[in-house]
């Protein structure tokens, strides 16, 4: 008991020794930390070490098609110039570098079709500039001459052969196109010889050759270096004959008598001072009247010679004719020559067939 009679309680005993001191904060360990994660976040994945896959540029295809291949390919023609001789056109399958063409009857001063679409020749170069080479081709469809046409193909990345499009073809001034004239440049204009002509089996016209450059500008070939125009050849000329139906009217005397008109026409290339038309005649047809020209009389025709029309322009000229009235039906063909002679640049526009019908 402690003094004064106050009680005393044993307590715990407390220990009041200083805690240890709290840690400060550090604004400048935050900042810094931050800094870091935003520079670690713009760095390129590549500083890390991690894989990163590495991709070659894919090599182009190859588009050098041997010829061995070609002859034997389906390929993809584009179609044939209007005012040429005519083919099929698109897939065609060839063997032994040909696709054989079945007959087409066509109207007259139409082209005519041939008998087989051919592979005339080939060359190769880079036309697209895709570092590998393509393939050119040149194509005839054939019929004593006929129409060319060069076409280039390429192979996608399946290996399948396509086309690039038709480089130049044998149409308006252009008849024929030499066959091994065709070359690709390190700049991959594909240039080939033009000519003013076609020649067929033992004619010997003197033609007119140019070479021309065509190059593959936004999907499709265009003219790019050479002239762009023949010179006149005056051996070579293109006029037209046409006629209408000979009708042979009422009977008078035993005899139908009808007039045909025939009309000339120059259309492009040397003009001709005359021309000489020839009428091959059935049996039993006849000239009539006394309006005919001087007539030259040969084994299986006869012909006058007229004025040539003007150039660029055209004539008629009437004829007259007769037949026994109990004779019907029948064909009369035309051809038309020029004096001086000249070859026609196109062929089939120098003869008719008049159909000979009976009237009443």
């Amino acid at each position: 008991m402690a003094p004064d009679g106050m009680m005393v309680h044993n307590l715990p005993t407390m220990d009041f020794s200083p805690l240890p001191p709290v840690p400060r904060p550090r604004p400048w360990l935050t900042v810094l930390f931050a800094a870091v994660l935003t520079l670690l976040a713009g760095l390129p994945l590549g500083i890390f070490p991690l894989a990163r896959a590495s991709f070659a540029p894919a090599a182009p295809p190859d588009g050098h098609i041997s010829l061995a291949a070609l002859r034997e390919a389906t390929l993809d023609v584009p179609p044939w110039p209007a005012d040429n001789v005519q083919g099929p056109s698109g897939s065609l399958r060839f063997h032994d570098g040909a696709v054989p063409v079945d007959p087409h009857p066509v109207a007259d001063g139409r082209p005519p079709y041939g008998d087989a679409v051919l592979i005339l020749s080939v060359t190769y170069g880079d036309v697209d500039h895709d570092g590998a080479d393509e393939t050119i081709v040149l194509f005839g469809c054939m019929i004593e001459g006929g129409s060319k046409q060069l076409v280039a193909y390429d192979r996608d990345r399946a290996g399948h052969i396509v086309s690039l499009g038709q480089v130049v073809a044998t149409t308006g001034q252009i008849r024929d196109l030499r066959t091994d004239g065709a070359k690709v440049g390190p700049d991959g204009v594909v240039t080939a010889v033009v000519g003013d002509y076609q020649r067929c089996c033992a004619d010997r016209t003197p033609q007119i050759w140019q070479t021309r450059g065509y190059a593959l500008r936004d999907g499709r070939f265009t003219q790019v270096s050479g002239e762009r125009q023949l010179p006149l050849n005056p051996h070579v000329t293109q006029m037209q004959v046409s006629a209408g139906q000979l009708v042979l009217g009422a009977p008078r005397g035993g005899y139908r008598t009808g007039t045909l008109d025939v009309t000339v026409s120059h259309v492009r290339g040397a003009h001709p001072s005359r021309v000489t038309i020839l009428f091959y005649a059935p049996e039993g047809l006849e000239r009539a009247g006394n309006k005919w020209p001087s007539v030259k009389a040969q084994a299986d025709s006869f012909s006058v010679t007229e004025a040539a029309p003007a150039v660029g322009g055209n004539v008629t000229y009437r004829f007259a004719f007769r037949r026994k009235a109990a004779v019907t039906g029948g064909e009369m063909t035309i051809d038309l020559a020029t004096v001086p002679w000249m070859s026609q640049a196109v062929p089939w526009s120098s003869a008719v067939t008049v159909p000979i019908r009976t009237g009443k």
